[in-house]
């Protein structure tokens, strides 16, 4: 039993030790730099210097942005699975049954996408 997860255990042996040679390797050949002035470790995003605080709100379509990235990733993991063994529930006689709950699947984010339609994701405005 154990000889046939051996291969795997190999691979994350590997996976962490690369992984913990990266970050050592990153820490002893990065540049020892001391700040030359106030300035030059202040905080930036996208190149430009920030206006506001951090604790600054965000608004609210930032979020239901998100929602719809769920809605759309959680459609692909679990839609692809189904579609490529969908020929072996055939052969099972169950088709009927697994593509109806595919349907009820779809369903269900469809009114999570609706959802976010209707709170207007997709109308973004320079004001906010």
């Amino acid at each position: 039993m154990i000889e046939e997860f051996f291969p795997f255990l190999i691979y994350i042996v590997v996976l962490i030790l690369i992984a913990i040679v990266m970050v050592a390797l990153s820490h002893l050949l990065s540049p020892k730099r001391v700040p030359v002035s106030p300035e030059w470790g202040r905080a930036y995003e996208c190149g430009l210097i920030t206006d506001g605080l951090p604790q600054d709100r965000y608004p609210i379509k930032y979020y239901l942005v998100a929602i719809l990235f769920v809605i759309f990733d959680l459609e692909a993991i679990f839609l692809y699975p189904w579609a490529v063994t969908f020929s072996s529930f055939k052969e099972s006689g169950n088709s009927a049954f697994w593509f109806i709950e595919m349907f009820i699947f779809i369903f269900i984010l469809l009114v999570g996408y609706l959802y976010i339609v209707s709170k207007g994701v997709f109308l973004w405005s320079e004001e906010e």
